[in-house]
């Protein structure tokens, strides 16, 4: 069984919201959060997302954002990733940026290339925060190399191309790349599109996890007892009595 993974957005659809998001997802044990930092351009996010990082940053700034990751870490007991784009980082400097974050598992900078990840990562390393490595459908063999070699965690693959949201498929080219990423020793963590049960099982049969994003952002919009029943039932559905629990990635 692969890992379980749940963006959110930092306080949306606001900061009550989004804690109590948080304190689901510890109860019912996903793997790891992907918290989301807004940004007012954030080209790697569909509709969706790129809707509630507007309606967020009406309410909200980064320093809001920051003080409700440090409410995360003390309520969530699993691994946590901070997802947000370069100029977020740059703008107050990135020693500063990374000093605030406090312990933890790594940064995901969705508009950052591979080419110019270390760029970021000789900042990040001091403070013991991994720069999560991505592939894409049109990655080269060269490009899955230099990932695999500098990864300390997981590699993100982008399961499409285009943004976030839509469906969830994988044609034969992704799926041969995903593995000779694993045939190389790194684990793949799979997002973009994963929604239900049928989605994260097909991304547990090539990679190593699933992330789920726009549908987990979705149900907490509706409400805080839509995204506890979402939950709830994806991991009823994933881990029926009598099978061993496992965990999905954002």
């Amino acid at each position: 069984m692969g890992k379980i993974g749940i963006y959110l957005l930092a306080n949306y659809p606001s900061q009550e919201a989004f804690l109590d998001a948080v304190r689901t997802c510890d109860r019912e044990n996903i793997d790891f959060l992907e918290i989301g930092f807004p940004f007012s351009d954030p080209i790697a996010d569909g509709d969706t997302l790129e809707k509630a990082c507007c309606d967020t940053l009406r309410k909200y700034d980064i320093d809001d954002a920051v003080a409700s990751l440090h409410d995360v870490q003390r309520i969530f007991r699993g691994k946590i990733y901070i997802m947000t784009y370069a100029n977020i980082v740059y703008g107050p400097g990135i020693e500063d940026f990374a000093k605030r974050l406090g312990a933890i598992s790594g940064i995901i900078l969705a508009d950052v290339p591979l080419r110019e990840t270390s760029f970021f990562e000789k900042t990040f390393k001091k403070y013991g925060i991994p720069v999560i490595r991505f592939l894409t459908p049109e990655s080269r063999d060269a490009d899955i190399d230099n990932a695999v070699k500098g990864s300390r965690d997981f590699i993100y693959f982008v399961s499409k191309r285009g943004t976030t949201g839509g469906e969830f498929s994988l044609d034969e080219e992704t799926r041969a790349k995903i593995g000779r990423v694993r045939e190389r020793g790194a684990m793949v963590f799979l997002g973009f599109g994963i929604k239900d049960r049928e989605d994260v099982e097909l991304a547990f049969h090539y990679a190593d996890g699933a992330i789920i994003g726009t549908r987990a952002v979705s149900e907490l919009s509706r409400g805080k007892d839509n995204f506890r029943n979402y939950i709830g039932r994806l991991k009823k559905e994933l881990h029926p009595q009598g099978t061993k629990p496992g965990g999905i990635l954002l």
